[in-house]
């Protein structure tokens, strides 16, 4: 049904050629995303030979490390095998700390026809995973994240001049590497402030060409790793990351973690229990500015987070990209029609006026 789309994917997006392994895998908690598995491998089969693919049984939250299966499939059961009789591999997939160096060497050393390109299209995310951070950063694999992902958006966020969103996410990303600080506020109730001090900005092109290149598809937006401890404000939620909240939610922050929230919904409990047994998913992970024109579902977080002139401020995990925070969760919570001031030593500009982006 959807044949072209994902031709185009592979070809436009990936660059996937025909000596190059390709890993294609979901969860199984939506039907509708078993049923595309097969697709995405028929169609890559008219490009490369070599293709994997899996269904797993879904991790439930957003940020966690995929399963064993997983591992053994990308790596190979020798690697798989070497991590488990040193203890290391439990660690890793409970995001515990351990020898993060040991686990690279071990992988390096026995992980057998590791993929060139990863498409990865379970519900729960696995961006924010030491699993993608070994791909990309040792092995330079191209890695498309896909969390959340809906076929309807091959019509929508997928069908864009990517050469725009690249060109524009990758001059956003260039302030917020310049940037020292970031003051969001919306009409609805936000008001935070937070450091980005020698964080570096990147974009999310929507193009994954280079060796290591990763991000969302759709894509669009250029992200950095808040400082984690200095952030002050509240942050006023409407959306959870697959729905419209009955009623906001208002989380407080200071010293860069959620010190209360604010309002009565389910959606509360659910936040609340994941601070209760991952205490660090409390703290300040991500601002992103979403750089997509053709993004517009504010009740998909994936599709949400992209809409151009929206940002988002994640809490939770964000070593993987420049951050020091290593918890099991990661999930971001977009700001509509904000204003953002952003500033440094002897500068500031207003990047964005109640949802429009001002020239930069």
């Amino acid at each position: 049904m959807f044949k072209d789309q994902i031709r185009n994917l592979y070809r436009v997006n990936l660059n996937l050629k025909g000596d190059e392994t390709l890993l294609v895998f979901t969860d199984n908690e939506k039907d509708y995303l078993i049923d595309l598995l097969p697709e995405f491998v028929e169609v890559a089969l008219e490009i490369t030979p070599r293709v994997k693919s899996l269904s797993y049984k879904s991790t439930k939250v957003h940020g966690s490390e995929p399963p064993e299966e997983l591992w053994e499939l990308t790596f190979g059961q020798e690697a798989v095998r070497e991590l488990k009789e040193r203890g290391l591999l439990d660690k890793v997939l409970r995001k515990e700390s351990y020898p993060q160096e040991e686990v690279e060497g071990i992988l390096k050393e026995k992980a057998e026809d590791v993929p060139n390109v990863i498409v990865a299209f379970p519900y729960y995310s696995t961006t924010h995973t030491f699993y993608r951070k070994v791909l990309t950063e040792v092995f330079g694999a191209r890695y498309a994240s896909m969390p959340l992902f809906d076929p309807s958006m091959f019509l929508t966020s997928m069908d864009v001049d990517w050469e725009y969103v690249a060109k524009l996410s990758r001059d956003i990303a260039e302030i917020l590497t310049e940037a020292e600080w970031v003051h969001v506020k919306s009409e609805y109730g936000t008001d935070i402030e937070f450091s980005v001090s020698g964080r570096k900005g990147i974009a999310d092109t929507g193009l994954f060409h280079e060796p290591g290149d990763f991000g969302n598809l759709p894509a669009g937006e250029a992200f950095v790793a808040p400082v984690e401890k200095e952030a002050y404000g509240k942050l006023v939620i409407l959306y959870a990351p697959d729905r419209e909240l009955e009623r906001p939610l208002t989380l407080k922050f200071i010293d860069g973690g959620v010190e209360s929230i604010e309002g009565f919904e389910d959606y509360r409990y659910f936040i609340e229990d994941i601070f209760k047994r991952m205490p660090e998913a409390r703290y300040i992970a991500e601002f992103g500015v979403g750089t997509n024109p053709k993004a517009s579902r504010p009740d998909n977080l994936l599709e949400a987070e992209k809409i151009l002139g929206t940002v988002h401020i994640a809490i939770g995990d964000n070593h993987t990209f420049g951050g020091l925070n290593k918890v099991g969760f990661h999930t971001d919570y977009v700001v509509f029609k904000p204003t953002v001031l952003i500033g440094g030593r002897g500068w500031e500009k207003k990047l964005l006026l109640k949802g429009k982006l001002q020239k930069i």
